[in-house]
């Protein structure tokens, strides 16, 4: 495949020094109430995050002009070396069922402790569970959820239910409230962390990042913390490539017929899983997707969804045995233009957990959108539909529809939020 070259200096813009939370004077005695456990620690620079983040493009086809890449290392060679701190912690929270469980998650911290503010960064749909920003930390790699700390910010990525801890569950994906308990939960045992470590007191105040599922997910944290007494507030919410109703994105998908990411039974089987809709498989998925032992071998009646989508299967051997063609594992079902047969059950839940429909931001939350007309994995109809009812109601959203196929919207992302906390 070709390689594309992207100039993106605007992505790394800065590390001037602002001013943020101070620590407190005293703590005589503290107990946390989120927090369990430290599960990792990890020191290391800008710079080297800088030089993660240049592989992470390569690894996705894109490289950095080397003159690029001279020029941001020269112009901010001061804020690169600025020390950073991952921890990888776990923390109390709330499963979709209303149970307490045990959550995990990663944050980073400018070791100087003085950062301009807090940025919040869910994950994207991640197909393996070794790809969760704990792991991560504990191995020492960097992700872009976690881009904002070079800026000098505290940065918060939760990994949500369906890791570690509940790894033999699905990911809650579309479940908007759980997302939001989960993510204050972290929050809050960032708090207790840093607290009981550096005697610092973590503000109250949010920016909340999030792009392809994570783009909705940033949305359902918004809401949760307006609607809720967490005292948690958001200024801005920057948001792209989501799927803001499960509905329209349905809709969509039987439109075109394709998905370059196999993630619509990632969200069928954790709708059923948390909502217990008892979906008959057979009626869901076809040519083999339908079976539910966890194996890879049709003469043990496996090959289907238990196996590809238990969080143990990379993307690329996904797209390898099922492609991008819904017709390959959708059942013919799924294709009427509205839902119908087994599909009616997902309906309640989808339009349960809308943003558009069931969430509007208040006057104070800045609302920034992105999407690309060419989306091959998350359908522009999703933002489309946003845009329009938050402007019927009058609330503060501004839309870039742009160019580009999800990846290369997702470049143009990082670029506008970062930009952003640039000049905050």
């Amino acid at each position: 495949m070709t390689k594309k070259y992207l100039s993106l200096s605007v992505i790394f813009l800065s590390s001037f020094c602002f001013w943020g939370c101070t620590p407190q004077d005293s703590i005589r005695e503290y107990t946390p109430v989120y927090l369990v456990e430290e599960l990792g620690v990890w020191d290391f620079t800008a710079g080297f995050a800088f030089e993660s983040v240049l592989g992470l493009v390569e690894d996705l086809n894109f490289v950095f002009p080397e003159k690029t890449k001279e020029d941001i290392e020269q112009f901010f060679r001061k804020g690169l070396q600025r020390q950073i701190r991952g921890v990888s912690i776990s923390y109390k929270t709330i499963d979709p069922f209303g149970n307490a469980v045990i959550a995990t998650g990663a944050f980073f911290y400018p070791k100087d402790l003085n950062p301009p503010g807090v940025v919040e960064v869910p994950p994207i749909a991640l197909m393996r569970d070794s790809e969760a920003p704990s792991l991560y930390v504990e191995q020492k790699k960097f992700s872009f959820e976690s881009v904002p700390c070079m800026l000098g910010y505290i940065t918060i990525n939760p990994d949500f239910v369906g890791v570690r801890y509940t790894e033999d569950w699905p990911r809650p994906y579309l479940i908007a409230e759980n997302a939001g308990i989960a993510a204050y939960h972290m929050r809050k045992a960032v708090e207790d962390y840093l607290l009981l470590t550096e005697n610092y007191q973590l503000g109250n105040r949010s920016t909340i990042l999030g792009y392809s599922l994570g783009g909705s997910t940033s949305m359902a944290m918004a809401w949760y913390y307006q609607d809720h007494p967490t005292g948690i507030k958001v200024d801005k919410v920057i948001t792209g490539g989501g799927v803001y109703d499960g509905l329209e994105a349905f809709r969509a998908y039987v439109r075109t017929g394709r998905n370059d990411y196999q993630s619509i039974p990632m969200v069928i089987i954790g709708l059923d899983k948390f909502y217990n809709l008892q979906l008959d498989y057979s009626r869901i998925f076809t040519n083999g997707m339908e079976n539910p032992v966890n194996s890879p071998d049709p003469e043990e009646g496996g090959d289907g969804y238990a196996w590809w989508f238990s969080g143990k299967r990379s993307l690329s051997s996904i797209i390898r045995r099922w492609g991008s063609d819904l017709r390959n594992y959708m059942h013919a079902d799924f294709f009427i233009p509205e839902l119908s047969s087994e599909f009616l059950k997902l309906r309640d839940p989808l339009e349960m957990n809308s943003i558009v429909y069931n969430y509007t931001p208040g006057p104070f939350t800045e609302i920034h959108l992105i999407h690309s007309a060419q989306d091959n994995l998350i359908p522009v109809e999703c933002s489309d539909l946003l845009y329009r009812e938050y402007k019927k109601r009058g609330c503060a959203i501004t839309y870039e529809r742009i160019t580009g196929d999800h990846f290369e919207a997702g470049f143009q992302f990082i670029a506008t939020s970062m930009f952003y906390l640039l000049i905050k």
